[in-house]
């Protein structure tokens, strides 16, 4: 291991001071779009208090009843400002803008509370919590905020804007000009000035075509030839024109050749459509593409086609900020998509970073953040431990994946009786434990982390029954070194790790004096979360950004490209990245997701063996060859990546300090189906029910719950009938799956601790995400 210096050999780092580690110097800021205090329009104090007394004195209970009957009312009064608030009504329109009339219209026409009023009121406090109390990055409900850290000055220093938001721009999802790209394809007028493509997955030789997962392609002397003139060049049109004296002049014609091409689409074998990759703006490419087709008419009726949508698109996007105008422009605009695609301007229901609609704005927020050495420093100490466990658990989970690929490479070595595996075979066999899920750990991660937990608890030593632990890094130094020894890391991007932490603070003053502790959100493991394009784009220079990680990352990253059909794939969040160099090496197995700015290694040239104690992947004609678990380390990082679970949560857990970092909040756990009172029929004896619940087990009156049923946490009042009742349902839902479990959360920052404002001096909630830099690992 290389010794830990202070000095940051790149400008875009800035050491921990003592440590092994470095930061980047940018550091997104996450924050919510509405304040805080939005969500406090759905709590009733008034209705809690009755309840606690009522709890307390069965005779109260007659009271309890009559307050009950008035906080419904003032609840249905709420609700009906929130639906109307032209500023709400927006961030539903960008997200799910059939809403507004099957919604929002009702509940500000004012609605009766019966099975649907009270469905539709769940839905807008459902929605009311995510803008106010959640750091998602989406829209201008969580703009991107941009912070630094620097070599001097105060530990924290905000500089807000008189605007809101900086910059807001609104981009197509890749889907939908993917849609419009194939019908345009089908144009028949179009289609032979299309441009054939080879997928960067195969291999042409000779007449052998070679295909991942498959058996070779042999290929008839007229499919090896306009193969061979496959250029992704020459449309089907100036490929005609070469065969003219060639052995085939029948395929000369334009519409026998597209006959040829449209077989071998047919077959999976070539690409023929305009369908382009992944990226921030895929219709400059669809009219880049359109450009070339030297027919003047059919060049000026397709790009009409485009300018269409990109018109209706440019509309959406000057009506902004007023939802009015928003629903009429998504209207047009939709109707334009279905009117050229014949599809729906909407898909994947209910999905979680689904691009669901057709258009999607991002947004910068009008505040710049600095942190100062003292704030790095106090944090540096307690985050490097944590960042040295991330070290050894990327390695554990390293070499939990090389056994499974050891086991399967012998697996297939004993049915084929060849020492030689295709990669794809590997890959393939490998793909049920090779995913990211947001609700459930792979196998070999899973078992990783069960001996990761079982080594912190024995670090930490936990009292029993306590409900807050204040630790000193100094003192747990020894312990987290002792039981997470340095070992080298199995792949490059594994000296990447993405914390979140909160500031919890009443403002800058209090920073300054002391007054503020950090809480641990996420620690990603081996990513960078910054090369997502929501952030790159919405930074002030990307270029020095894709520098940062070249730096970092040298020539050394092998970039396994991702399928575009994989459901964590999309046009904001990674993969694929947005920060892809030159330097990099690049391989893939599916239709390339984005086209990176170098040569593809086709999945079918790359084989494994093994040599030595360990597996190697290379290409078959020699020209690569590396150790399999840095061929997939992209996929490795994505299984990896919300692994860091550093406390096994028991049925009570405390609050777990060092020094200024909290690191765990204070959590309990319930079996869904033992909560009773959320089975409860009646909604004023369900509150009631709730509310003494509460007190029974020392619940705080906000916090944040799990449900196996739901991505992302919810924010529960207690003191609100409405999040009462959401919780309640999440609780009946999590009943009916096999070992459903509610897991709630303490609120922290709470309300009084939120140091980031507007210019009118509303408070929101908001995080930190760094990106941490391993100096002195090496590589495996």
């Amino acid at each position: 291991m290389r010794p830990p210096h202070d000095a940051a050999p790149d400008g875009h780092l800035i050491p921990f001071t003592g440590t092994g580690w470095a930061t980047w110097r940018d550091v997104v800021l996450r924050g919510t779009g509405f304040p805080a205090e939005s969500v406090q329009a759905l709590t009733d104090a008034a209705l809690a208090a009755a309840a606690d007394e009522a709890a307390a004195d069965p005779a109260r209970l007659d009271a309890y009843r009559a307050e009950f009957t008035a906080a419904a009312d003032r609840l249905s009064a709420a609700v009906r400002t929130v639906a109307r608030d032209p500023r709400f009504r927006e961030a539903v329109a960008w997200q799910n803008p059939k809403l507004l009339k099957l919604c929002l219209d009702k509940l500000a026409a004012g609605e009766p509370r019966n099975v649907r009023g009270r469905n539709h009121e769940l839905t807008v406090a459902s929605y009311l919590q995510r803008y106010g109390l959640k750091n998602d990055t989406i829209g201008f409900v969580g703009p991107v905020g941009w912070a630094r850290w620097t070599d001097e000055g105060e530990p924290l220093a905000v500089r807000v804007g008189e605007d809101f938001l900086a910059r807001r721009t609104v981009y197509f999802e890749i889907w939908a000009i993917d849609a419009l790209a194939r019908a345009l394809s089908a144009d028949p007028e179009v289609r032979p000035w299309l441009v054939p493509r080879l997928f960067a997955a195969h291999q042409l030789e000779g007449s052998t075509l070679h295909v991942p997962g498959r058996a070779p392609v042999t290929l008839t002397p007229a499919e090896s030839e306009v193969l061979a003139l496959v250029d992704g060049v020459r449309s089907v049109q100036d490929v005609a024109a070469e065969l003219t004296w060639s052995e085939f002049p029948e395929l000369a014609e334009p519409a026998a050749l597209l006959a040829a091409y449209d077989e071998l689409v047919e077959r999976g074998l070539l690409r023929l459509d305009l369908v382009g990759a992944i990226e921030a703006f895929p219709e400059r490419t669809l009219i880049g593409r359109l450009e070339r087709i030297k027919d003047p008419e059919v060049r000026e009726r397709a790009l009409a086609v485009v300018g269409r949508l990109v018109d209706a698109r440019d509309r959406v996007a000057a009506a902004a900020g007023d939802d009015v105008a928003l629903e009429a422009a998504l209207t047009v605009l939709g109707d334009t998509f279905q009117d050229i695609t014949g599809l729906d301007g909407e898909r994947r229901a209910g999905l979680t970073y689904a691009g669901r609609t057709l258009v999607y704005e991002d947004t910068v927020r009008g505040v710049r953040t600095t942190m100062g050495p003292g704030l790095r420093d106090a944090l540096s100490r307690p985050l490097s431990l944590l960042l040295d466990s991330a070290r050894w658990l990327v390695t554990q989970i390293g070499e939990e994946y090389d056994r499974l690929f050891t086991e399967l490479y012998e697996r297939r070595v004993a049915q084929s009786g060849s020492p030689v595996v295709p990669l794809a075979a590997i890959l393939s066999l490998a793909t049920p434990q090779l995913f990211f899920n947001m609700r459930a750990l792979s196998k070999p991660v899973r078992r990783a982390v069960d001996e990761f937990q079982r080594r912190w608890a024995a670090v930490l030593q936990l009292p029993q029954d306590a409900r807050e632990v204040q630790l000193d890094s100094a003192e747990l130094a020894g312990r987290v070194a002792e039981s997470f020894p340095p070992r080298p890391v199995p792949w490059v991007t594994a000296i990447h790790h993405s914390p979140d932490f909160m500031l919890a603070a009443a403002d800058e003053a209090a920073v300054a004096r002391g007054d503020y502790l950090f809480v641990l959100g996420e620690l990603h493991l081996s990513f960078n979360t910054m090369e997502s394009r929501v952030f790159v784009q919405q930074h002030d220079d990307p270029p020095t950004m894709l520098a940062s990680a070249e730096a970092d990352l040298g020539g050394r990253r092998i970039y396994g490209i991702p399928s575009r059909e994989v459901p964590g794939v999309s046009s904001r969040v990674s993969p694929p990245s947005a920060l892809l160099s030159p330097g990099y090496t690049y391989w893939t197995m599916h239709p390339e997701s984005v086209l990176p700015p170098g040569p593809i290694m086709p999945a079918a040239d790359l084989e494994v063996l093994r040599e030595g104690d360990r597996l190697i992947a290379r290409s078959r004609t020699g020209s690569f060859r590396a150790p399999l678990s840095k061929m997939f380390g992209e996929p490795l990082a994505a299984a990896a990546v919300n692994a860091f679970k550093p406390v096994s949560r028991g049925a009570h857990s405390p609050r777990i300090t060092i020094d200024r970092l909290v690191i765990a909040r204070e959590s309990w756990s319930f079996p869904a189906a033992d909560v009773g009172w959320a089975a409860v029929k009646s909604e004023s004896d369900r509150f009631l029910a709730a509310r003494r619940w509460r007190i029974e087990h020392g619940l705080p009156e906000r916090a944040f719950y799990k449900v196996p049923v739901e991505d992302k946490p919810t924010f529960v009042d207690f003191s609100s009938l409405v999040y009462v009742n959401i919780l309640a349902k999440s609780i009946r839902r999590s009943a009916e799956e096999e070992n459903g479990s509610v897991s709630l959360t303490e609120m922290l920052p709470d309300r009084s601790e939120l140091w980031l404002r507007d210019a009118q001096g509303a408070r929101y909630t908001s995080e930190f995400r760094i990106l941490a830099v391993d100096r002195v690992a090496e590589e495996g």
